[in-house]
């Protein structure tokens, strides 16, 4: 579920462009993250006031600075590509890759194990 930025005061609200998919993984291309593009710089006092309704991150297809409010979780991958059919970890056991139904995934956020 979308953190709800209507209660975001609506001079920071005007910063942000229309909510969209903004970030896509890198080995699959399937959207991970849903935002706002963002629009101007929000200066610092602005950018502390938004960190409460979700999180900064470079969408890197966009080529630009995006506010991500929904990620997509495990429990949602599995439900949308089907199982884990196989988890990939690097050689001191930290996280490379997660494959849900046929679909493999470079997004630490899909980590089934956190």
């Amino acid at each position: 579920m979308p953190l709800n930025v209507s209660y975001m005061p609506s001079e920071l609200r005007s910063a942000f462009g229309n909510y969209a998919p903004c970030i896509f993984d890198a080995a699959c291309g399937e959207p991970v993250g849903w935002g706002f593009k963002l629009l101007c710089e929000l200066g610092p006092e602005r950018w502390s006031e938004a960190q409460h309704y979700g999180e900064l991150a470079f969408g890197g297809a966009l080529g630009s600075w995006v506010f991500v409010t929904k990620w997509l979780t495990p429990t949602e991958a599995i439900e949308k590509y089907g199982d884990v059919t196989d988890i990939e970890h690097g050689p001191r056991g930290g996280f490379r890759s997660v494959v849900y139904g046929d679909k493999r995934f470079l997004s630490k956020h899909l980590d089934p194990g956190k």
